[in-house]
């Protein structure tokens, strides 16, 4: 069945969802590698969302084509407002802090103009999330705004009568925005690109463009992909909604593909974890913190043996630490080694730890990738390692405060939402796996964690 996907027409739109481990990275390669050797030597592009999963795909083969561009989603964006001379070359992009200072500032001037306004008196998390919201739809009008369906929004409550209100905090947001001369953040990039696109009468670069990880995209990056396809040529989407940990409550089918040119194709298969492993990824997707998707893909797999993941407690976060060195130790040289945490801070102490005692790990980031097939240890965060695979897989501080993340939670403009979102990073974490998980935590367990499963052991470190 993923042969007939790689060879499919090279014309027209076609969606592949898959389950974690079904190979939709393989696949998107091959696909791109059948399409480039096609006759009449066609420009392929193939679009991932982090730097760190393109070089991953670019050393999976000998893929020094000409005709084949591998590169992340702002990439192929900057590099298309550039080439148009719309491009800044310094600071032409809003950081997110700079986004949330202007946004503040919008907010002070509203409530000062209008201090009876109670909607001007919410919390600016829930402006910046609105924003983002309108930004990463396209919508560029009031009318727009008040017409659109706020897809997997429910759970924040803002009625359609003070819709008025934010949006006059994004035309503000971007009046400021445009007198520091600044033309673009990175959730509108997208319909800039789009917009120019919809205008640019020139041949395009790309006859075939592939989407991989595309549940993380936009439906902005999804239809100014689309507008980059030649005409004649093919679209293809690759995504898994289980994995949905940048913007979860965008959805593909809001972004223009059309699925009645070669339908869409389901792939359950895990070729990489497990059977074990992969029926405790279906117990995290069964938790009632998930929120549910109708894509969604339940996995089944084909390999049969390893160990069941381990759950260990520790009374300390020290004796912690100390169980997972010795265990790296333990292993650096004979397999392929990640520990997953849940933010930068975390990858910078164990690197320390690491360093200490002569052992030189790979942080994995935006610009460095993790190869599963290479002895050692590498260093990551839930979001960098996706796409990625490693042999044992060591997830701590499952505990309640750090997973899920306290500060966001607290700051959330929908708890609800959050929780699923952290809950999905597990699912991302435990499906990295190709033998063993081990996952720890010191003091109180996440609400997060499925206690009851049965695909689990549970035990106590050295305390």
């Amino acid at each position: 069945m993923q042969k007939e996907v790689l060879a499919l027409p090279a014309k027209g739109h076609t969606v592949i969802l898959g389950t974690a481990g079904s190979g939709k990275t393989t696949m998107a390669l091959w696909r791109a590698i059948f399409l480039t050797n096609l006759p009449t030597h066609p420009n392929v592009l193939v679009v991932t969302f982090n730097m760190a999963l393109v070089k991953y795909m670019r050393a999976m083969g000998n893929l020094n084509k000409k005709n084949l561009t591998i590169e992340n989603y702002h990439k192929f964006a900057r590099g298309y407002l550039d080439n148009l001379g719309k491009m800044p070359k310094w600071n032409g992009v809003v950081n997110p802090d700079d986004k949330e200072y202007y946004i503040n500032e919008a907010l002070e001037y509203y409530r000062c103009r209008f201090p009876e306004e109670s909607t001007f008196r919410r919390p600016v998390s829930i402006f910046i999330d609105e924003i983002s919201f309108i930004q990463k739809f396209g919508i560029e009008t009031l009318e727009q705004y008040l017409d659109v369906e706020r897809i997997g929004r429910a759970s924040v409550n803002i009625k359609r009568e003070n819709r008025k209100y934010f949006f006059a905090i994004y035309k503000e947001y971007m009046r400021l925005r445009e007198q520091k001369q600044q033309s673009y953040d990175w959730d509108d990039m997208a319909l800039y690109v789009y917009k120019e696109l919809q205008n640019d009468i020139r041949k395009r670069r790309y006859d075939h463009v592939i989407v991989d990880e595309g549940q993380d995209f936009s439906p902005m990056m999804v239809k100014s992909l689309i507008a980059a396809t030649n005409v004649n040529g093919s679209f293809t989407f690759l995504g898994d909604v289980a994995q949905q940990i940048y913007g979860s409550r965008l959805s593909w089918r809001d972004s223009g593909i059309n699925i009645n040119d070669n339908g869409i194709w389901k792939f359950d298969v895990n070729y990489r974890n497990p059977a074990i492993i992969s029926a405790f990824a279906k117990d995290i997707a069964n938790s009632k913190y998930w929120e549910h998707n109708t894509d969604m893909i339940s996995p089944t797999s084909v390999i049969a043996e390893g160990p069941k993941p381990v759950l260990i407690q520790f009374k300390t976060r020290e004796k912690e630490v100390d169980w997972i060195i010795k265990m790296i130790r333990a292993n650096v040289n004979i397999s392929s080694n990640v520990i997953i945490c849940r933010n930068r801070a975390i990858v910078d102490e164990f690197f320390k730890v690491l360093k200490r005692i002569g052992i030189f790990p790979t942080i994995i980031d935006r610009n460095q990738a993790g190869f599963g097939n290479i002895k050692g240890v590498c260093l990551s965060t839930f979001h960098a390692v996706k796409g990625l695979e490693f042999e044992n897989v060591f997830v701590p501080y499952l505990s309640e405060g750090i997973f899920p993340d306290g500060e966001i939670l607290e700051n959330a403009v929908s708890k609800t939402t959050v929780l699923s979102d952290e809950l999905k990073l597990l699912y991302v974490a435990a499906t990295r796996s190709k033998y063993g998980l081990f996952m720890s935590y010191h003091q109180s367990l996440s609400r997060l964690f499925p206690e009851k499963s049965i695909n689990y052991d549970s035990a106590e470190g050295d305390n």
